[in-house]
């Protein structure tokens, strides 16, 4: 943790060029790491080769921003930074349903969605009908909130302060029910 410390600080200080490679030689495993566990290797919208491509920078980018008085090592700190990235990446290409929803939890045609096909206008059919009559509360509240007239997606945080659950929380439920969803779909 020393030497890291030590790399670190040439890093931040004078830009030291042979510190960062140490750096970069020492901590490229814990990205890869993490970059094979929460990235999927085939997923569309998500190219895993740039994201590894990517790792020198990451690496840098955690070099600078890293606190040593936060008593966290730096191994773990890369990983973390790693992780999160990877999650968000994940996260922003999740196909979401194409729906949006008014107040009386009914399809809005007219808010974006170009529904064109009579097959797909009995699937938002279907999809408003499991949401609407779904015995949770929550499930109904965070889909409501989050296609909401079919302005941008409701942030996450704005829908677990509503619910009182942590964001995780709200994510879970929607995630497993979005699969439910896909099942009738």
């Amino acid at each position: 943790m020393e030497e890291d410390l030590l790399l670190i600080n040439k890093v931040k200080e004078s830009q030291d060029v042979e510190s960062l490679k140490e750096l970069i030689n020492r901590h490229s495993g814990i990205y890869v790491e993490m970059v094979n566990k929460y990235l999927p290797n085939s997923f569309e919208g998500i190219n895993k080769d740039d994201v590894m491509d990517d790792k020198d920078f990451s690496i840098y980018d955690a070099a600078i921003k890293f606190d040593k008085n936060k008593n966290t090592k730096f191994s773990t700190y890369v990983g973390n930074l790693t992780r999160w990235k990877c999650l968000n990446i994940y996260n922003k290409n999740i196909k979401y349903p194409k729906i949006c929803i008014n107040d009386n939890l009914e399809k809005n045609v007219s808010c974006g969605s170009d529904l064109k096909s009579i097959e797909e206008q009995e699937d938002i059919k279907r999809i408003f009908s499991i949401i609407q009559n779904h015995s949770d509360k929550r499930v109904r509240t965070i889909f409501k909130m989050r296609y909401k007239n079919g302005k941008k997606l409701t942030p996450w945080k704005k829908i677990a302060k509503k619910l009182s659950l942590s964001i995780q929380g709200c994510i879970n439920i929607h995630n497993k029910h979005l699969e439910e969803i896909k099942r009738y779909v």
